[in-house]
C-alpha cells in the first residue's frame, strides 16, 4: 500500500471522527457541514506534502475540536460535553496495518535488488489470484465434502473450481465486491490460503503419488511370460490323440515348474489379448487351482471387450464372473497316427480318418 492510499484512509477516518462529533445534531445539518470534507481534508494534505516533501504524515488534528469549528463557523450551538469519539478496532487495525506496509515497501524498494523483487511479485499476482481460487475450492470441498480432495473428480467439481477461480480474480482485480463487508473477507480469505497453501501441495502431491502407484499396480502386463518365434503367447489349446480339444490340461516345463503365460503369476490377475477384429479382451487365470495361480491350466478362459469396466483406467476392470470359455481355434484337429515298427508297411488311409485342420 501507497503512502497516497494510507493518506486516504487516515481522511476517512477523520470525517468519520467529525461526523460522529456532530451526531446530536440534525442529519440535514450535519450534511451541510461536512459536505465535501474528505475532497477539502484531501487538498489540505496536498498543500502539505508539496511544501514538505521530507514529512512523513499529515496531522489533521482533533476531530472533535475541528467538528466544533464548523459549528461555530455554521452558527450552530458547541456541544455541552464533548462526545467520546471511538473508532472501531477493526478501522484502526486496517490503519496501522496499512502504514506498516507502506512502511516496508518504502524500505523493501531503497535498493534496487528489493524494488525488482516487488516489481517482480507484482507481474505474479494474477497467478496468486488463481492459486486462491484453488485453495478456497480444496477448503469448501473438505468442509461440504468431508474429504480432501485437491483435484476435482466430476464436471460439476469442475465448473465450482472455475467459479471460484474466477470469483479469485475478480476480487483481486478489485471486481465484484458490491458490499464493504466483502473487502475484509477478502484479506481474511488471503491470509487462510497463506497458512493452507502448504497443507495443500502435501497432500496434492500425496494424492498424485498414490494414484500412480494404483495405475502400477493395477497393470497386470508386466512382461511377457511365454513366447514362440519372438510373439506373445496368451492362450494355449489342447488335443487328444484322437484330434478332440481338451480343456482344464495342466502344462509343466521340463523341470516341472507351471507353464505359465504371464511374467508374475501370483500377482497378476488378467492379461491383454486381441481378438480377430482388433478389440482388446482380456484372459484369466483358472480359480480351479489352491492359491489362485491358475495361469497353467488351458485353455485359460476370455473376458469380452464388451464385459471390460474402463472407469478407473484405460486398461480396465475384469471381473472373473464375465469370463467364459475361450472358443478353441479348431473344432476338430488331425488325428495321431502310429507309427509303424521298422519294416512294417506304414498304414494307408481310412474312411474314419479325420481331415487335416484347416482341409
Amino acid at each position: 500500500m501507497s503512502d497516497t492510499a494510507t493518506t486516504t484512509r487516515s481522511i476517512r477516518d477523520f470525517a468519520l471522527a467529525v461526523r460522529a462529533a456532530l451526531n446530536d445534531l440534525p442529519i440535514d445539518d450535519v450534511d451541510d457541514l461536512t459536505d465535501g470534507l474528505e475532497a477539502d481534508l484531501t487538498e489540505q494534505a496536498a498543500d502539505f506534502y508539496a511544501a514538505d516533501a521530507a514529512a512523513s504524515d499529515c496531522e489533521l488534528g482533533d476531530p472533535v475540536v475541528y467538528a466544533d469549528e464548523l459549528r461555530t463557523a455554521a452558527g450552530l450551538p458547541v456541544r455541552g460535553v464533548a462526545p467520546t469519539v471511538r473508532v472501531s478496532r477493526l478501522r484502526r487495525l486496517r490503519t496501522r496495518t496499512g502504514a506498516m506496509r507502506a512502511g516496508a515497501t518504502r524500505r523493501i524498494r531503497s535498493s534496487a535488488a528489493g524494488s525488482q523483487l516487488l516489481d517482480f511479485l507484482v507481474v505474479l499476482r494474477p497467478l496468486w489470484w488463481v492459486v486462491r481460487g484453488w485453495v478456497v475450492y480444496v477448503v469448501a470441498e473438505i468442509f461440504l465434502g468431508g474429504a480432501i480432495s485437491t483435484v476435482p473428480s466430476d464436471p460439476v467439481r469442475w465448473l465450482v473450481l472455475v467459479a471460484f477461480v474466477i470469483l479469485s480474480v475478480q476480487w483481486g482485480r478489485g471486481r465484484w465486491l458490491p458490499w464493504r463487508w466483502l473487502s475484509g473477507f477478502r484479506t481474511v480469505a488471503s491470509v487462510c490460503t497463506v497458512f493452507a497453501l502448504p497443507l495443500v501441495l502435501i497432500v496434492t502431491a500425496h494424492q498424485a503419488s498414490a494414484q500412480n502407484s494404483a495405475v502400477e499396480d493395477h497393470n497386470p502386463y508386466i512382461a511377457p511370460g511365454l513366447m514362440q518365434n519372438g510373439q506373445e503367447v496368451t492362450n494355449v489349446f489342447a488335443y487328444d490323440a484322437d484330434g478332440q480339444p481338451l480343456t482344464d490340461v495342466q502344462l509343466f516345463d521340463q523341470n516341472g515348474r507351471a507353464l505359465n503365460v504371464v511374467n508374475d503369476p501370483a500377482d497378476t490377475h488378467y492379461l491383454p489379448q486381441f481378438d480377430a477384429a482388433g478389440e482388446q479382451d482380456m484372459v484369466v487365470p483358472s480359480q480351479m487351482v489352491p492359491g489362485g495361480s491358475g495361469w497353467n491350466v488351458f485353455p485359460l478362459r476370455r473376458v469380452s471387450s464388451t464385459d471390460i469396466d474402463y472407469t478407473f483406467d484405460s486398461l480396465g476392470q475384469v471381473y472373473q464372473a464375465d469370463a467364459v470359455p475361450a472358443p478353441f481355434p479348431f473344432a476338430q484337429v488331425q488325428p495321431l497316427v502310429e507309427v509303424p515298427e521298422a519294416g512294417e508297411p506304414a498304414p494307408g488311409p481310412t474312411a474314419s480318418t479325420a481331415p487335416a485342420a484347416g482341409q
